[in-house]
């Protein structure tokens, strides 16, 4: 017979870790709106700056936010496989 048996303590810090990693997510979202808003890219108004340097620092922006949103979704992974490994499966002999 197979029995499961679960580590709440290990669920509980998966599930934290996993929180975490989406208000970080959340938190890069909010960043990059900010970022957006802020450069006047989204509004077509660039305030005596070229296009050019408009891109450059909207793409520079843009590289670093997703590697924030790199880490952060790798956190939220790490939170899902520390509440699965909380789970272990035992066989009754």
């Amino acid at each position: 017979m197979v029995r499961i048996e679960r580590d709440r303590a290990g669920q509980t810090v998966g599930m934290i870790v996993f929180v975490l990693g989406v208000l970080l997510l959340l938190a890069v979202f909010f960043l990059a709106y900010l970022e957006l808003i802020g450069s006047g890219a989204l509004a077509g108004s660039f305030s005596g700056r070229s296009t050019g340097d408009v891109a450059l620092m909207v793409a520079t922006k843009g590289l670093f936010l997703f590697v924030l949103g790199f880490v952060a979704s790798a956190v939220a992974n790490k939170g899902v496989a520390l509440y699965q490994a909380a789970a272990t499966v035992r066989e009754n002999v």
